[in-house]
């Protein structure tokens, strides 16, 4: 008699991930992806169609940051589990996703049983998420202090303007992305640049590279380089 399978949802937008994944799991009797999409628009669309017992999810989608994702996916199917499945460096979003309401986080780059485990454990009830995130998750819970990222001084939108700077986009397209005007982008860069004590926007652009594409922990010894 083959085992009840958990259905399984991926929401990605390169269809090497789709491929990769549905072959990775293949062998799993008790694992199914039975459907995926490419933007936040489609995920939320099929979501309403169909039941999952899991999706899995990278931070960087066509139409929107993936956090908003799992802000809206927590609202509208609450039962859903999530996995965040993405290139985006953990100890800089993994915390942020997990209060958005994120189950479980783990790095594109990890080894494939490292996947596997985060999905059979998540599906059990229980998160997924490096140790230091949960103590952290943890302190802030009980009100007490814990080691504190940089970027902790920038709110859920000017994290994800953030993380579209590092990859790339200018105001323009980030607008688009977040939908939301270039202008408002213009100012949520002013106030990053601020909070981050940075000189200029060209320093603000060179960080965010670095912190995104190239994985650096954004410490205030990267920021005075930029000076």
């Amino acid at each position: 008699m083959q085992a009840d399978r958990h259905r399984i949802m991926v929401i990605d937008d390169h269809p090497i991930i789709h491929d990769g994944l549905k072959t990775l799991l293949s062998a799993e009797e008790t694992l199914e992806i039975i459907d995926g999409a490419a933007t936040a628009v489609e995920a939320l669309e099929k979501l309403k169609e169909n039941t999952f017992d899991l999706a899995i999810i990278d931070l960087s989608l066509g139409d929107s940051d993936g956090t908003y994702l799992i802000r809206k996916i927590r609202a509208e199917f609450p039962k859903l589990k999530m996995l965040i499945y993405t290139m985006s460096e953990e100890k800089l979003f993994a915390e942020r996703t997990a209060n958005a309401g994120a189950h479980g986080y783990v790095m594109k780059t990890s080894p494939p049983k490292i996947l596997k485990e985060a999905i059979y454990i998540i599906l059990s009830g229980n998160p997924f998420f490096a140790p230091e995130i949960c103590e952290r998750i943890q302190k802030k819970k009980t009100g007490r202090p814990g080691s504190n990222s940089v970027f902790d001084v920038l709110s859920n939108r000017e994290m994800d303007i953030f993380k579209l700077i590092g990859e790339g986009l200018d105001s323009l397209a980030i607008g688009e992305k977040l939908n939301i005007t270039r202008n408002t982008v213009d100012t949520h860069r002013i106030n990053i640049k601020n909070k981050l004590e940075l000189p200029n926007g060209k320093a603000l652009d060179r960080l965010a590279y670095e912190v995104i594409k190239q994985g650096k922990d954004g410490g205030r010894k990267n920021r005075q380089a930029g000076r």
